[in-house]
C-alpha cells in the first residue's frame, strides 16, 4: 500500500482538499488545485508550506517531508508583472 498525505491547500478561490500519493510530485498537486477551483491555468503558482515556497516542482511530495494532513497554499508568483 501507497503512503498518502492529506493536502488542505488555501487558494484564492477557497480551500481545495485531496489525497495524494506520497510519491506524487508537487507540480501535479498545483495543477490538481488549480483545475479543481477554477484558476486561471494560464497562471503561475507556487505551492507554500509554513512560508517555504516547495521548490523545484519535479520534486516529490515527501522528499519535503510532508505526512499526515498538511496545510498549503496556493499563491499567484505573479507572473505578469
Amino acid at each position: 500500500m501507497r503512503e498518502q498525505v492529506v493536502l488542505e491547500v488555501a487558494t484564492p478561490r477557497g480551500v481545495f482538499k485531496g489525497t495524494f500519493a506520497k510519491t506524487e510530485k508537487v507540480k501535479d498537486v498545483i495543477t490538481a488545485a488549480i483545475k479543481q477551483q477554477g484558476l486561471a491555468s494560464g497562471d503561475s503558482f507556487d505551492l507554500v508550506y509554513k512560508g517555504e515556497v516547495l521548490q523545484p516542482e519535479e520534486r516529490p511530495l515527501v522528499s519535503f517531508g510532508l505526512s499526515g494532513t498538511v496545510k498549503l497554499e496556493l499563491v499567484a508568483t505573479g507572473s505578469g508583472v
